[in-house]
């Protein structure tokens, strides 16, 4: 009597076999290569100002160069002094498709704020450059030196501007005062670094502490930087005889932090994949091109070197907003 179970045919067999030997290896299911769907880039701050527009150009710089297959979408997550977007991003563990761009706000913000997170909490990706702190006025203010400036402040609390409240560029006016023994700047926090340089060329504020990237392109017809505050001058045409803070009369150097930080928990495939992109983008001619343009300091580390490169810096942050008197 014949069997009534009907046998599978042989290539049947084979198939089934060869997608089990897919989907499981040593006993774990395996994961599809990364990327296979678009990655969010959080953005902690508005449109317009030096962090949106180094995350576009570096998504730009990923479609001219196809370095990964998926598209980098941005989102803009302003608020909290950047407590939002760190929050939104801290929330999707494990996501390796969330990835956001970092400045100093990283490391004061969850210390102003006492909020339960600190960068530790983050998958570190790459700190790709340190950004620069000159002090602008219009092209038609008093103050020609950082004397004339100082002297002023010495004299009245001046209006000055800045991105958010008790973030870096509150930090560099505060340290200004400090050091300088002014009076108390009335310092005006605004949205984004794009906003910052309007106020200034529209006169409502007499200075700022933009970046080149934010505030370079007033120059040289409606602003003029009076020192930058680190430890070399601006290799930059046209800034050549600009001095540091330093030569200037104010001992003071400070650099913005331009990093890439991802949710916590990822897979080391996602990790990996970030880090690659990045290293490549680190290489990239245009990205050296607007460095050199802007002033950035090209600094790519990552890993492990990144998170002693963190730990550091956010020793530094408590003590400058300890001095501030932010802190206890």
């Amino acid at each position: 009597m014949k069997s009534s179970k009907r046998r599978l045919p042989a290539v049947t067999i084979i198939m089934t076999a060869l997608v089990l030997s897919g989907v499981f290896l040593f006993g774990q299911v395996a994961e599809a290569a990364w990327p296979t769907r678009p990655i969010e880039f959080t953005i902690p701050a508005g449109v317009g100002g030096g962090a949106d527009q180094y995350a576009r150009f570096l998504i730009g710089l990923n479609v001219k160069g196809n370095y990964i297959s998926k598209s980098i979408i941005p989102v803009n997550k302003d608020g909290g002094a950047g407590a939002v977007a760190m929050q939104s991003v801290l929330g999707q563990k494990g996501n390796g498709y969330q990835m956001m761009i970092t400045l100093n706000a990283f490391f004061t913000t969850p210390l102003f704020q006492n909020l339960p997170f600190s960068y530790k909490d983050f998958t570190p990706i790459a700190l790709l450059a340190l950004d620069n702190f000159p002090l602008w006025v219009k092209n038609d203010s008093p103050y020609k030196t950082v004397a004339d400036f100082v002297a002023a402040a010495k004299n009245e609390s001046l209006q000055v501007g800045g991105t958010g409240s008790k973030q870096e560029d509150e930090i560099v006016f505060r340290a200004i005062e400090r050091i300088a023994g002014t009076k108390p700047f009335k310092y005006v926090p605004f949205k984004g670094g794009g906003d910052v340089a309007q106020a200034l060329v529209g006169g409502h504020v007499v200075a700022t502490v933009n970046q080149v990237s934010e505030a370079g392109g007033f120059f040289p017809e409606f602003v003029r930087p009076l020192c930058v505050f680190q430890d070399e001058r601006l290799n930059i045409p046209g800034y050549e005889n600009v001095p540091t803070g330093k030569e200037a009369g104010i001992d003071f150097s400070y650099n913005m932090m331009r990093a890439i930080f991802a949710p916590p928990g990822i897979s080391d495939e996602a990790r990996d994949g970030l880090i690659g992109l990045f290293k490549k983008i680190s290489e990239d001619k245009e990205w050296l091109a607007f460095a050199a343009k802007t002033g950035l300091k090209p600094t790519f580390i990552t890993g492990n070197d990144l998170m002693k490169f963190s730990e550091e810096y956010e020793k530094k942050h408590i003590e400058i907003m300890k001095a501030q008197g932010w802190l206890k």
